[in-house]
């Protein structure tokens, strides 16, 4: 592979040409490294250059923008030492920018490259590569002079070791009392001396960290020529001086102030080191976990000024474990795409989705007792079927599947959440096609799809419908249910089913007198485009004290009518939420528990133990292990308890790291 670029018009030095020679070859690996996908490949670069290998290997001198861009991106893919030097004379890039003739390609090495590349061991070439002369016109004036690589002080290093500001300060002054005893240096132990040791350790530190971030700046402020910072330096904004411990402060604007010196003058320290995180933890507990602005408080009012402070605490507050516990919000994902059977052409009630909802009251003879609706809602049509359930037994549930199949169909799948009718009758059907081959199984169908506990939103589709019809048979119901019986509560129900049934499923051109007529669920069912008219003649409030109950039905019936196109139809209008991307859950994560009848302090840590994936890779419900315990006989018992919970009823406390 080779490239070759044409000189640019305006004019430029060779060594400038040379470097952006060396760029190209450099973004030609890249590219051949990214296609050839093979790990640990050697790689080589040869140029002619010995300027440019100076300026590759050059680490005390500094560059205008143009050489330092370049020299960046070449160390960003490659390192000083796989550059070597080939002279001009076995380059074959000198013949793409000199031109050569058929008969000199023939014989040139172009197409396979200098002779020694094809020897069985490959000769590197170290040449001796001098330093950049200081006359040299790319350097920067004024920063020619070298500048010696920085040495992290070895307690620094150590400090790395804690997780604790209190402990790193206690083993730093040990240190230094063991340091004053082997050198005969003896004082009295008290809690004054104690005190005293513990702020001259906290000085100690906080000076080794300045030695190594700003050796440059303390350099000029010592000197008297901090007006050498640059005026957007941080340190002149805060008018950075050096204490009479040669501590580097804030200057500020509050000496007059009758605060203590080192809160009118805190130390200056970078959000990069490890003894900021420790100060910003400890700090951080000391006003019980409260929010960013009480922190960064906290911390200038001890004399500490960190330079990022807003976000380095905002960062320790995000991982804190504890603030996640009192704080953080549950789970989210975004939002799953339609399942297939929504988008599936079927029948209708093929596909279904169920739930229960009442209870109401009715009269049978002179005492009131409870029933319930039972609504199927077709997953692909969107129609409604309800029917009147006498208790949320198994039997009744079953008995109402069966109506259901007789007078709309076979139903394929049914989709609801885990209620005890439910899944009592899930058992039934699995009890009854044990026997049975896999083709009659087929074909009686009915496969119970059930969503995890606590999932009220997975089966959104069938509670809208829930929440259409209860929202106003309820606010009805409570006024009337005495003058119903339960014959009449099913013809109302059936009242209600046909009038959500003759609903538009888009409101496109609902207000458009020349559109096309809106299509219904009523379009499928009965294959007409009408709404279902109401008996002839006139019912008013005063039906429902009459004996006909009929007539009773029929004036709620037209209340329903009225009350659901005023409440519902008019404000029928698309909603978007969970547009966020946002982290899965893994396996070994640490949550709490989200329970609706205790306190947030009391909920239960938890692992995850899998993580169920969507089809579009996302998770949203996972299986959890927790531990519950128990009291027999005065001993605590122990066990372990396994659940399936939505994520929207976890807090991430431990993330896997999974990288």
């Amino acid at each position: 592979m080779g490239k070759a670029r044409v000189t640019p018009i305006k004019q430029m030095t060779i060594p400038r040409l040379e470097l952006s020679s060396a760029v190209t070859s450099v973004r030609n690996a890249d590219v051949i490294k990214q296609e050839l996908e093979i790990k640990n490949l050697l790689e080589y670069y040869w140029t002619d250059s010995q300027v440019v290998l100076a300026y590759i290997s050059n680490d005390a001198k500094r560059f205008h923008t143009f050489v330092a861009n370049r020299i960046q991106r070449i160390r960003q893919s490659t390192s000083p030492e796989k550059w070597q030097h080939v002279s001009s004379a076995e380059n074959p890039a000198d013949h793409a920018s000199r031109g050569l003739n058929a008969a000199q390609l023939k014989e040139s090495n172009w197409l396979k490259g200098p002779d020694f590349l094809w020897k069985k061991d490959l000769p590197i070439k170290k040449e001796m590569v001098g330093e950049v002369e200081g006359t040299d016109p790319e350097l920067r004036t004024g920063h020619a002079h070298t500048v010696q690589s920085k040495q992290v002080s070895p307690v620094l290093e150590r400090l790395k070791k804690f997780s604790d500001w209190s402990r790193a300060v206690k083993a730093i002054a040990r240190l230094k009392r063991c340091i004053k005893e082997f050198k005969g240096v003896q004082e009295r132990t008290n809690k004054t001396t104690d005190l005293e040791e513990r702020r001259d350790t906290e000085v100690f530190i906080i000076k080794l960290v300045q030695k190594e971030a700003f050796t440059e700046e303390i350099q000029k402020i010592r000197s008297q020529k901090e007006n050498s910072l640059h005026k957007h330096d941080r340190l002149k904004q805060l008018n950075a001086f050096l204490d009479k411990s040669d501590v580097l402060r804030v200057g500020g604007r509050l000496s007059q102030s009758a605060l203590h010196h080192h809160v009118k003058h805190p130390a200056i320290l970078t959000k990069e080191s490890h003894v900021s995180a420790l100060l910003v933890k400890h700090y951080h507990e000391r006003v019980h976990h409260q929010g960013r602005g009480m922190t960064i408080n906290e911390l200038r009012a001890n004399g500490i000024w960190i330079l990022g402070c807003g976000s380095m605490v905002s960062s320790h507050i995000y991982h804190c474990v504890k603030c996640r516990r009192y704080r953080k919000t549950t789970n989210v994902q975004q939002m799953a795409e339609l399942p297939e059977v929504r988008t599936k052409t079927a029948p209708p009630f093929t596909y279904c989705g169920v739930d229960c909802f009442g209870p109401f009251m009715v009269k049978e003879g002179r005492k009131e007792v409870k029933r319930y609706g039972l609504l199927f809602t077709c997953l692909c049509s969107r129609a409604v079927h309800i029917e009147t359930l006498d208790d949320l037994s198994t039997d009744a549930f079953m008995n109402a599947l069966r109506v259901l199949i007789a007078i709309r169909g076979p139903v394929r799948q049914l989709r609801c959440d885990q209620g005890t009718n439910f899944m009592g009758a899930r058992r039934e059907f699995l009890e009854l096609m044990k026997d049975m081959d896999q083709e009659p199984q087929r074909a009686i169908g009915c496969e119970f799809v059930m969503n995890v506990p606590s999932a009220s939103h997975m089966g959104g589709v069938w509670e809208r419908q829930i929440r259409t019809v209860r929202s106003i048979l309820t606010a009805m119901l409570d006024k009337f249910s005495n003058r119903l019986d339960t014959t009449s509560l099913r013809t109302l129900f059936y009242e209600t089913m046909a009038i959500i049934n003759s609903r538009p499923l888009s409101v496109e051109y609902l207000n458009d007198p020349l559109g096309p007529e809106p299509l219904t669920p009523n379009h499928l069912l009965t294959m007409k485009s009408s709404v279902i008219l109401p008996p002839p003649g006139q019912f008013c409030r005063e039906d429902l004290y009459l004996n006909k109950r009929w007539r009773r039905v029929q004036f709620l019936a037209n209340e329903f009518w009225q009350r659901w196109k005023r409440e519902y139809l008019l404000n029928l209008q698309q909603r978007q939420k969970w547009q966020k991307v946002s982290r899965n859950l893994h396996i070994n994560d640490i949550v709490i528990l989200q329970d609706d009848n205790a306190p947030r302090c009391k909920w239960k840590l938890a692992l995850v133990v899998e993580t169920l994936e969507s089809p579009d890779g996302k998770v949203r419900k996972v299986k959890l292990k927790t531990s519950e315990t128990t009291f027999d006989k005065g001993k605590p018992l122990t066990r372990l308890i396994y659940l399936e919970r939505p994520i929207h009823r976890v807090v991430t406390l431990l993330e896997t790291n999974t990288e």
